[in-house]
């Protein structure tokens, strides 16, 4: 019996170890796996900023130094909107769409995440969030605008990740309305997506998009566009239907035939244009 128990053990341990190695292989480099940052070219940002309507800001967490783009045709604009692009994405990618297809008497703040563009620092929640409280009272203040006076108006508009930032700048600073672009429903449960089976509870790098539109929602007065594309091979549509489903009172959505993860933009420009109208009454 007890040899019988010493090959039992045995058997199990070497089903348990390579498993557990694996877990805290998946927990140890998760972020590599959730964020891609990469830098701007040596004058993009110069470039940009000799633009008509541009200006850069400039601010400080406690990563380092951060920059953020506001862009606006007009001197007084109605509307600011927080923008952020996707993991793989530097924000100001966004801003000749936005230019052109957004709405002309709108400003609108572009903000890169930690480690992305010309953000020092490594990105995670807490850096985010950090960066979302520098970056929104500084773009705020470029326009003459403060906290809480003029909360109605801003917006919010992320793509993928930049979603999941979003949400968690509108919970910051009770932002009710905006437009989302291929949103997951939780950073725990994408690893459901990527690797056939839920291990969300590893995940440290929590993105909650479910949990935070439930919050506007018991707040009351919010509205958010959330549009995907039914052929989206990086995030599941499944999961913008079910945050629909669940946040029918918030959630207004939109699904692009054909459409995949990165060019919604693109196949569907007027989609995108006339959720961006909808949001900003």
């Amino acid at each position: 019996m007890s040899r019988r128990f010493t090959i039992f053990r045995r058997m199990l341990l070497w089903t348990i170890l390579p498993i557990a190695a694996v877990l805290l292989l998946l927990a140890g480099c998760q972020g590599n796996l959730i964020y891609f940052p990469r830098p701007y070219g040596p004058d993009h940002v110069s470039r940009w900023d000799a633009e008509p309507g541009t200006r850069v800001i400039d601010y400080t967490t406690a990563q380092g130094k951060q920059q953020a783009y506001l862009l606006s045709k007009s001197d007084k604009p109605e509307r600011l909107w927080v923008v952020c692009g996707g993991n793989a994405t530097l924000v100001l990618e966004w801003s000749n769409w936005l230019r052109e297809h957004g709405p002309e008497q709108d400003a609108w703040l572009l903000m890169d995440m930690p480690g992305y563009g010309a953000c020092s620092g490594t990105p995670r929640p807490g850096t985010i969030r950090n960066t979302l409280k520098g970056a929104v009272p500084a773009g705020m203040a470029e326009l003459g605008w403060s906290l809480p006076a003029d909360r109605d108006k801003m917006r919010f508009f992320g793509h993928s990740l930049g979603a999941a930032v979003c949400l968690m700048g509108a919970e910051e600073f009770d932002i009710r309305r905006g437009v989302i672009l291929t949103p997951f429903t939780s950073s725990m449960d994408m690893t459901k997506a990527m690797f056939g089976v839920d291990l969300g509870f590893i995940v440290w790098h929590r993105f909650d998009n479910l949990g935070r539109l439930k919050e506007m929602d018991r707040k009351g007065g919010a509205e958010v566009f959330v549009i995907h594309g039914s052929d989206d091979e990086a995030i599941p549509v499944a999961m913008s239907r079910k945050l629909a489903a669940e946040v029918p009172d918030v959630v207004r959505y939109t699904e692009i035939p054909g459409g995949r993860h990165n060019n919604l933009q693109e196949i569907s420009p007027e989609t995108v244009r006339e959720a961006l109208l909808k949001a900003r009454p």
